[in-house]
């Protein structure tokens, strides 16, 4: 367990955050580092009911008290203080779905509503997190592309997408920073718009500034 969780440390303190990785990625092909290929897209319909995180809903205000009482359920969160929410982001420990013992990253919004959560995991258990997605949420949008490291290597990355109704959305990358590690982002509709508005504003600020 004390390995386990020591790796877990690590792989949060590597890369976290998903919207570090458009950067990360387009920063590795100019160095020569990964290189992707044309992708092959399977697209499907929206999920099977509404995306929830271990049962608690996405967006919805006052969930507070529902995310402390999950953490409160490892006996390593209480010890370290991890479970009062009371900054935006908070690292936790927990199980999610097929993944055991991970550290996430837990956004709230100003109304105490579950914007977003981001986990770190190996490539073999984001693929068998999928599995699990799929037999819960029906068949995801899955993108398939092969990358290439300086020397080379190819390696093959999956992503998967799963959007319900309300336009909450689960992702999962099997590689982002490194070849044999990606991570899952199960955030709330709010939160992706909050995101395309940041993406919109700042590419027209390059435009305006080239």
């Amino acid at each position: 367990m004390k390995q386990r969780t020591l790796l877990s440390i690590i792989a949060v303190t590597g890369a976290l955050l998903f919207s570090s990785y458009g950067n990360a990625e387009a920063q590795a092909q100019k160095k020569g580092g990964p290189a992707a290929e044309q992708p092959q897209m399977q697209t499907s319909s929206k999920v099977k009911g509404a995306i929830t995180f271990k049962g608690i809903p996405l967006g919805k205000p006052g969930v507070k008290g529902a995310l402390q009482k999950m953490c409160m359920e490892k006996k390593f969160n209480p010890a370290h203080d991890r479970c009062s929410f009371n900054d935006k982001s908070s690292q936790i420990l927990l199980n999610y779905e097929s993944l055991v013992d991970n550290f996430a990253l837990v956004t709230l919004g100003s109304d105490d509503a579950l914007t977003k959560v981001e986990i770190n995991s190996s490539t073999p258990e984001l693929l068998g997190l999928a599995k699990a997605l799929e037999a819960k949420y029906g068949k995801p949008q899955k993108t398939s592309t092969v990358i290439k490291n300086a020397i080379g290597t190819k390696f093959d990355k999956d992503t998967f997408v799963w959007v319900d109704d309300q336009g909450s959305r689960i992702t999962i990358e099997s590689i982002f920073y490194d070849f044999n590690k990606g991570g899952v982002v199960i955030e709330s509709a709010a939160a992706i718009a909050a995101q395309d508005a940041a993406a919109k504003k700042a590419k027209e600020a390059a435009k305006s500034n080239p």
